[in-house]
């Protein structure tokens, strides 16, 4: 369970980032909308470099703390300065400022994140296990969620500033100044590393070339990846959307609570079915129920608090499964990986992984946002029918297309628990071939 609790504070740092930024950063601090989804796909886009170079690393760190925990350490700090500024911003506000910060502050989130799901993918061999990792790992990170929502609604309350996203912007910013280092120094001091593999000797390129000729990470890859487009593309237009097509701005963070909730609520029930039918299986089921609920926004319209309510709590129940179930499945594809070449190959692994989902979060914010402007939506002109279809049809169908496919891919995905257990038997009676051989040489000589 305290492996988990990184997660919580990273999100705290980093969804606030998609939710809330390009509302408040155009709306309230007169950048254009365009500009915004642009800068920070650029922020995410200069990951391009830091993730692999960050896998590399850290699959290859000798310290007397371990592999991955000095840099989960360094990136605290990083991110945690970089959260406060890009969220307690003081006008005038311009555009190298969000980009700026927005650099440092995916840069950090790198230097955390990359070492920190490596080490996740080495703690255990056991297959269904692996998803409880996970899903504690995941539980933690709606917590962060729902407190990104929760925290300023009841600040609102209690002492009326919070219920505005501006206000809860500059509350959670505080909030990750103080949950980073705090929470990152709790698990470095209490969950070991464990050593599965030798360090890797394997030239990155060629870890890369490997990497594209994986079939089953492949597949896992590309669903995973389009599934984050999908919602990406959703949480990079859910304020707008909630705001200008429901008209319900002093809403939307309680409202949001009911997805987060969700969220949590049916986590456990999915690593349940997960461990009863296999987990592409249980993905799948979820999968489909994304791409049967999302077009149900298009029957809102303004006002419709109860309707949004409904449909974001069914959203957030098929979400459920999303980060547990495809972090765990990844955990497995790496172990085969791991054992194919003898060497810790994991941070390799979970750069290519990271920088792709970067990659479609960036795209998400950089397509999403101009696209809108470029249909003629301002979010500093008063709404009318037109903008409130435009922006209806922009957050649905292509995130419904996204998941559509993103199902078709997951399906094809081979490894069950089964294969699994066969793949590890070929390997062990292999390993026990060597060992033979090697003593025998060692022997005779």
């Amino acid at each position: 369970m305290l492996f988990g609790l990184p997660e919580y504070a990273v999100y705290l740092g980093s969804i606030p980032v998609g939710l809330y930024l390009p509302l408040v950063y155009s709306k309230d601090l007169g950048l254009e909308l365009a500009d915004v989804g642009l800068i920070l796909m650029l922020a995410r886009i200069s990951d391009v470099v830091t993730d692999p170079l960050i896998g590399f690393l850290s699959d290859r760190t000798k310290t007397r703390f371990g592999r991955r925990k000095p840099w989960l350490a360094g990136g605290a700090g990083l991110m945690m300065v970089s959260a406060y500024q890009l969220f307690n911003p003081v006008p005038p506000i311009d555009n190298w400022y969000l980009l700026g910060w927005s650099v440092l502050l995916w840069l950090g989130w790198t230097m955390i994140n990359i070492p920190y799901y490596a080490w996740g993918a080495e703690l255990s061999d056991d297959y269904n296990e692996r998803t409880r990792i996970t899903g504690w790992r995941q539980a933690f990170g709606f917590l962060g969620n729902v407190s990104v929502l929760a925290v300023p609604v009841i600040a609102g309350q209690i002492t009326g500033y919070g219920s505005l996203p501006r206000e809860g912007l500059t509350i959670i910013g505080s909030m990750a100044l103080v949950a980073l280092p705090a929470l990152i120094a709790i698990t470095l001091w209490r969950v070991p590393e464990r050593e599965a593999y030798p360090q890797p000797k394997t030239p990155l390129l060629k870890n890369a070339r490997v990497m594209l000729k994986n079939g089953s990470f492949m597949l896992l890859f590309i669903g995973f990846m389009l599934m984050s487009l999908g919602t990406g593309w959703g949480g990079a237009t859910f304020m707008l959307y909630a705001t200008y097509a429901i008209e319900a701005e002093a809403y939307t963070q309680a409202i949001l609570l009911g997805f987060y909730g969700a969220n949590i609520i049916a986590l456990p029930f999915w690593v349940a079915v997960a461990e009863r039918i296999g987990k592409k299986t249980t993905w799948v089921v979820g999968g489909i129920l994304f791409v049967i609920v999302t077009p149900c926004f298009l029957l809102l319209g303004p006002g419709d608090l109860w309707g949004f309510f409904i449909v974001l709590a069914f959203y957030g129940i098929a979400g459920g499964n999303f980060g547990a179930l495809s972090m765990s499945m990844k955990a497995d594809v790496i172990e085969v990986a791991a054992r194919r070449s003898g060497e810790n190959i994991a941070g390799a692994y979970i750069a290519v992984w990271s920088l792709g989902q970067k990659m479609v979060a960036a795209l998400a914010l950089g397509l999403a946002l101009p696209f809108l402007q470029y249909l003629g939506f301002d979010p500093n002109v008063q709404s009318d029918a037109e903008q409130q279809r435009i922006l209806s049809l922009v957050y649905v169908l292509p995130p419904w297309l996204f998941y559509a496919v993103a199902v078709y891919f997951i399906w094809r995905y081979p490894i069950t628990a089964s294969r699994l257990a066969r793949i590890r038997a070929a390997f062990d009676r292999r390993d026990a071939r060597r060992a033979s051989t090697t003593r025998q040489v060692a022997a005779s000589s």
